[in-house]
């Protein structure tokens, strides 16, 4: 577990620190791996998904052209990703990584709030999403979809119109806080914000672009600059 790999480039790169610890969790326990649990060896059996640990771990699955199943499992605690072939544990990475499968790939890339992209790249440069396995929210977001479309198509316009809002309003607010920072205004003018909200305002659109990048997470949709906020610049 020593080793990133690239995304795009499949190369594997050494990582500075691989103790299995969360950055900025440092010292608040000494046992390393008492955030995540350890990679399962080679081989070992898929386990069975739990839905009460819907948020530390995501699951997904495809068929192969090989009639074989490709099996993705997340932990968003450790940063890391597994792949399972037939049910069976083949590796484990930190995300974002490229898994090879013959002469197709998947690429596992996980946001602050779910999955950024988790997609099946064929050989031919082809591109599909991997099904969401049954317990998980992403399953259950999409059995939401399909059984009333009309809700589902509304609380994925609701998250842009949040998302929209919140970049209107609080980068303003954001980039009047920065300008204001020493480094900024000895040099040069600071700007001054349009808006300015009071606290609980701010507040609760932080709280409902929590729920907005949730929603989008949950079905795999991403703008650079729409989902810049619940993302994290440089995430």
């Amino acid at each position: 577990m020593s080793d990133w790999h690239d995304p795009w480039t499949g190369a594997a790169r050494k990582r500075p620190r691989d103790d299995g610890r969360i950055d900025g969790f440092d010292g608040l326990d000494g046992d390393a791996g008492a955030w995540s649990t350890p990679a399962p060896d080679p081989g070992a059996p898929l386990p069975p998904f739990r839905p009460s640990l819907s948020l530390q771990r995501k699951r997904f699955a495809i068929d192969l052209p090989d009639a074989s199943t490709a099996t993705v499992d997340v932990d968003h605690l450790s940063g890391r990703a597994s792949l399972y072939r037939d049910a069976r544990h083949v590796r484990t990475c930190d995300m974002p990584v490229r898994f090879p499968l013959g002469s197709d790939s998947t690429e596992v890339a996980a946001s602050r709030y779910g999955m950024q992209r988790i997609h099946l790249i064929s050989a031919g440069g082809g591109q599909r999403c991997l099904d969401p396995a049954p317990g998980t929210p992403e399953h259950r977001r999409a059995q939401l979809s399909r059984q009333h479309p009309r809700v589902g198509r509304a609380l994925a316009a609701g998250a842009v119109i949040v998302l929209t809002v919140n970049l209107i309003l609080l980068a303003p607010q954001l980039l009047e806080l920065v300008t204001h920072l020493p480094l900024w205004a000895n040099r040069f003018t600071p700007f001054v914000s349009p808006v300015d909200l009071p606290t609980w305002a701010n507040t609760a659109l932080t709280i409902t672009a929590g729920l907005a990048g949730i929603e989008r997470a949950l079905t795999f949709r991403h703008h650079r600059l729409l989902d810049a906020e619940t993302n994290g610049i440089g995430s």
